[in-house]
């Protein structure tokens, strides 16, 4: 009678002990590293969990974090849409490369080039005759017609002389 007591108040006492809350340590330890690599080596050294499950729980709440972020970015740019939609009707009519004039406008790096991308493949057979254009002027370097006749972005002028380069010449470059 007495082992069994005994079992009750150690089962009693097991119950009512504080029970370790491991989302609250996720949450702690991604709070304070930077990387999902510095959440698992604090989830494995202050609280003692194993390795692989420390490493599984960083990456889900790395991408947790992720998702929130991108959710409140996404969020916060809906808002100023009809500012955004002003902006690029005015920044495709201005001289200005349309990168340069987006990112005065104060928008975010990642949405300039997404928007730069957006654009330019829309009017991609319009470039492909400007391409043409100045492939077919030999006095003139093509970088330099693309960019000063067709106000090509000068990057996309460079990346592209040089790809038509490779392809004249029969391929591509060796790599050391």
């Amino acid at each position: 009678m007495l082992k069994l007591v005994a079992l009750a108040a150690v089962a009693l006492l097991g119950a009512c002990g504080k029970k370790r809350d491991q989302r609250a340590e996720i949450v702690e330890c991604s709070n304070i590293s930077l990387d999902a690599k510095g959440t698992t080596q604090c989830l494995v050294g202050l609280y003692h969990w194993k390795i692989a499950e420390a490493q599984k729980a960083a990456t889900d709440r790395a991408r947790e974090l992720d998702s929130l972020k991108t959710w409140r970015e996404d969020s916060v740019w809906a808002r100023g849409a009809a500012k955004h939609k002003s902006d690029l009707q005015a920044c495709r009519r201005g001289e200005e490369a349309l990168n340069n004039c987006l990112l005065v406008a104060g928008w975010p790096v990642g949405r300039v080039n997404a928007t730069a991308d957006s654009v330019w493949r829309a009017e991609l057979p319009k470039h492909r005759r400007e391409l043409q254009t100045c492939m077919s002027k030999r006095d003139v370097n093509l970088s330099s017609c693309l960019t000063l006749y067709y106000k090509w972005d000068s990057d996309r002028a460079l990346a592209t002389a040089d790809s038509v380069t490779r392809a004249r010449l029969g391929g591509t470059p060796q790599r050391r």
